[in-house]
């Protein structure tokens, strides 16, 4: 076992020590129209994340970096959460929500142990019928895996060097996610040959445009 620095363990091989879950392809759902997200005005960590983008890498921004993602995780655990307790999907729907739960709720309890005391404070949702409905389900799960994706990748090279390798962890699994509901909504699992990044304001409107957050 190896530590990756990033307040875990993990095998000779890189591994997560959470399990892996092994699916199985189910028929393919009719192709869900993906949610559209207006322009939002952003700021907060996303401006401040923009500024760090020519500075040294430092604590400081660690933690702005692992509570930006922490947001969309969070987010991800509950709306997969909802839609695994609900019993209103079935077949192949219902076990991506079961199994994405579980990654997610690792993913979330990871990144606040990291944090400690920096983390910032947690939301509350209302997902409306995105949980019970099969398409909007999917294509809301669509759109939050492959935003999840190009945000890990927009900001891993900012970290310290130390939890490199632990966020590349969590952004694998990202990918894998992705490629799950994209197989399942179209037959595509890997439609490009490179993923692009985001930038912290277009997920930041992502997230936003969703409507999914509650006002504190």
């Amino acid at each position: 076992m190896v530590n990756t620095g990033f307040g875990w363990e993990s095998d000779a091989a890189g591994a997560p020590s959470f399990d892996a879950d092994v699916t199985s392809r189910a028929g393919l759902l009719k192709r869900a129209a993906v949610l559209g997200c207006g322009a939002v005005a952003v700021g907060g960590v996303a401006t401040a994340l923009a500024q760090d983008a020519s500075s040294e890498a430092s604590a400081a921004r660690d933690a702005r970096i692992l509570n930006y993602v922490l947001r969309l995780e969070e987010l991800k655990a509950a709306f997969y959460g909802e839609a695994a307790d609900g019993g209103a999907l079935t077949g192949e729907l219902e076990q991506l929500a079961e199994v994405l739960a579980r990654h997610e709720r690792a993913h979330v309890s990871l990144l606040r142990k990291r944090l400690g005391r920096r983390e910032e404070h947690q939301r509350t949702y209302d997902f409306g019928g995105a949980t019970t409905d099969p398409n909007a389900f999917a294509s809301t799960a669509r759109m939050l895996e492959e935003t999840a994706v190009a945000a890990y990748i927009g900001q891993g090279a900012n970290l310290t060097r130390r939890l490199m390798v632990g966020f590349a962890q969590l952004c694998s699994v990202e990918g894998r996610h992705a490629a799950w509901i994209a197989d399942v909504v179209d037959g595509s699992p890997a439609p490009r040959a490179a993923d692009k990044a985001k930038t912290p304001s277009e997920v930041v409107a992502v997230i936003e445009g969703t409507g999914f957050e509650t006002p504190s």
